[in-house]
């Protein structure tokens, strides 16, 4: 039963600690003073807003405006993007390996459970009174393993939502700014 509960309780820090990371000021902060920068292509002054934020916008905008490659700015932009994203899908996967190792776990418990009956039940001569009280203890691991594997899943699929979202704002917004940037 301890390991079902480490499962559940690694399931809700992850929940938690992604919810604060997922937060809209995390992902692409103020979004208005840099497009309004990027309009009016005044890229010295978005290098140096950038440079006091901490959100994922902030962060690929000073990689690429301190890039030096000469490269195409929407390949270097594109790059720095990917290296970041996955920052936002970190620890998104653990919820659904908790949803799958929970179950296993609570059937590991029943199936140890079930030669401890056996075994008692052998050794007390055959009294079926230590089969029913057994087997329905033994099935408490299952019952705990589902009970935290069905909200790990759902937490898991969240996430996973939760960060394709994010990634999509944040495309958007650097699409948006490589328009001004390219002069269209």
């Amino acid at each position: 039963m301890y390991p079902i509960l480490l499962c559940s309780i690694i399931s809700l820090a992850i929940l938690f600690e992604r919810l604060y990371s997922f937060r809209p000021a995390r992902i692409t902060g103020n979004t208005d003073i840099i497009l309004h920068l990027a309009q009016k292509r005044l890229w010295d002054e978005i290098a140096g807003e950038v440079k006091k934020r901490d959100d994922f916008l902030s962060i690929i905008l000073d990689m690429v405006l301190s890039d030096t490659t000469n490269e195409d700015p929407v390949k270097v932009t594109e790059m720095y993007a990917k290296k970041v994203s996955s920052d936002i899908y970190r620890w998104t996967s653990i919820p659904g390996v908790m949803a799958t190792v929970s179950p296993l776990l609570g059937l590991l418990g029943t199936v140890l459970g079930m030669i401890k009956i056996f075994t008692n039940f052998t050794e007390a001569g055959g009294n079926p009174m230590i089969l029913a009280g057994g087997i329905w203890e033994a099935l408490i691991t299952t019952a705990a393993g589902l009970v935290v594997a069905i909200p790990s899943l759902v937490i898991y699929r969240y996430l996973v939502y939760r960060a394709d979202r994010s990634v999509m704002d944040l495309e958007f917004v650097l699409e948006k700014i490589l328009l001004y940037k390219s002069g269209k």
